[in-house]
């Protein structure tokens, strides 16, 4: 319902292949329908289409319907666009011109013009909008300004709403892009209790011998990782090398407390975990410790939301259950307002090859919109820095040196300085 007219209000979208184009206004404006129209030729797939349908009835409460344009041109689009319009008298309309073809955005100014010449009663309530998929901000374009001020007013606009007052959740983006979330950890990582203690204590233990660590990590468990009936975990050596890592891991972690005790052999090593440490997890691989303390920091920042770790996606989004099914893991996750942020985090020095990697990830999955980041333990060269600049990707490199307060700042800082470099590419 619109709230200055009291009449139902509609939304009229041009379907776009980007997934987030056809859903990125419905966050702010409270309509109690929408339309999207397509050209002939252009239409989305049965399987596209019903996953709109789905995550827009979920979490919007209304059921779109798709609109036929039998030819791409400004008259074909406009009289569609007029009769869809003219089926519902009484109602009011947004056109939404986000991301939106040239030919419909001609003729939605038609529509506009048109119906601004008309008077009193035969004159349709309408409204041109374009929406800032980064800020959840609706600029209007012709139509009644909500200050009361004129055309081309604005509202919901100003400092991005971070974390509040958006409906799409990760699971709906992704599965808008054509994949599927079918695993991360934890549940809500705004509420991990004594896992806080912990994470910060393991990654202050191992962040100055990332080497040692990647190596420790990549020794064989003896039989499947966990504990055995005695509580221990064992490892057993296979390579040169092995047994003198070893040793400096378990002197590093019973000097901080994590394990209580530990005995190496000629062959393995077997240690027990301190009672206080209660996140198993963080001693299973190499990257786990950076992943959760990057995860703990960009939770910290109050920017984000739904912020995930060691999240599994399925790339097509048909989750079969073989082991031939093509699924990818990503290190961490967040929502920045309806953006999806994905980050790989590398427990050495950056390179390239890392950067390409979570790029292609995140725009597989998250769409144009989507915003990828590269964490690293280790300074990076100059060169990959450059790299990441044209990528517009967000490097936070050297953490071993960052406090975790000035690891939380540098995240708002990078965050914030490549958000508007991004949209600028795509608008």
């Amino acid at each position: 319902m619109d709230g200055k007219t009291g009449k139902t209000h509609y939304l009229i979208e041009l379907y776009d292949n980007d997934a987030l184009e056809n859903v990125i206004s419905l966050e702010k404006g409270g309509y109690d329908g929408v339309a999207l129209f397509y050209f002939r030729g252009h239409e989305p797939s049965v399987r596209r289409r019903n996953i709109i349908m789905q995550v827009v009835s979920e979490r919007f409460g209304t059921e779109p319907v798709f609109v036929e344009v039998s030819e791409k041109g400004v008259d074909e689009a406009a009289e569609a666009i007029g009769s869809y319009i003219g089926k519902l008298a009484g109602r009011s309309f947004t056109i939404d011109l986000t991301g939106g073809d040239a030919v419909f955005i001609a003729a939605a100014g038609k529509i506009a013009a048109l119906n601004s010449q008309k008077d009193g009663e035969a004159a349709a309530d309408i409204e041109l909008c374009r929406t800032d998929a980064f800020t959840g901000g609706i600029d209007i374009l012709t139509g009644p300004d909500p200050a009361g001020g004129g055309n081309n007013g604005s509202r919901q606009g100003g400092r991005i709403g971070e974390r509040n007052g958006f409906r799409l959740t990760f699971s709906d983006v992704i599965k808008l892009n054509g994949g599927s979330v079918i695993g991360k950890w934890p549940e809500n990582f705004d509420r991990l209790g004594i896992r806080q203690y912990e994470i910060i204590r393991m990654w202050n233990a191992i962040k100055d011998i990332p080497a040692d660590w990647n190596r420790f990590c990549s020794i064989s468990y003896a039989n499947n990782p966990g504990f055995d009936d005695n509580g221990f975990i064992v490892r057993r050596f296979s390579r040169s090398g092995e047994k003198v890592t070893a040793e400096r891991v378990m002197s590093r972690l019973r000097k901080r407390g994590i394990v209580s005790r530990y005995e190496i052999g000629t062959d393995r090593v077997r240690y027990c975990l301190h009672e206080s440490a209660k996140t198993a997890e963080l001693y299973v691989a190499a990257g786990t410790a950076l992943e959760m303390y990057t995860a703990l920091a960009a939770s910290g920042t109050g920017l984000f939301r739904e912020c995930y770790t060691k999240v599994v996606l399925d790339y097509d989004g048909i989750v079969s259950g073989r082991d031939a099914d093509p699924t990818n893991e990503i290190d961490v996750t967040m929502m920045y307002g309806a953006i999806p942020v994905f980050v790989s985090c590398k427990n050495t020095e950056p390179t390239k090859e890392y950067m390409y990697e979570i790029n292609t990830m995140a725009s597989h999955f998250g769409g144009k919109y989507a915003v990828p980041a590269l964490v690293s333990s280790r300074p990076a060269m100059e060169p990959v820095r450059e790299r990441a600049r044209e990528m517009n990707l967000i490097l936070i490199d050297d953490v071993q040196s960052l406090t975790l307060k000035e690891f939380r700042s540098e995240i708002v800082k990078k965050i914030r300085n490549t958000i508007p470099v991004i949209a600028r590419n795509i608008t």
